[in-house]
């Protein structure tokens, strides 16, 4: 019978559930920030859309390079 390395099946564990919920939050806010800017806009508040804008702006970009990071991790591991 094979020996588990309960060590490294723990990482993988912790790991992922760490990462799925931080990609699942990171989109979340995405979502926030542009219904909130696109409720500002409409009520002629500009100062908040630009602020929410940025937000849905840079939670997006981090969101892309955790997607390219998650990508790069997976195929360079073989």
């Amino acid at each position: 019978m094979a020996a588990v390395d309960f060590h490294a099946l723990g990482e993988v564990i912790w790991v992922s559930f760490v990462a799925g919920v931080g990609v699942t939050v990171l989109f979340s806010v995405v979502v926030f920030g542009a219904d909130k800017a696109a409720v500002a806009r409409r009520k002629g508040q500009a100062g908040q859309a630009a602020a929410f804008s940025a937000l849905a702006i840079v939670t997006m970009v981090i969101f892309l390079a955790s997607v390219v990071l998650a990508v790069a991790v997976m195929l360079n591991k073989g």
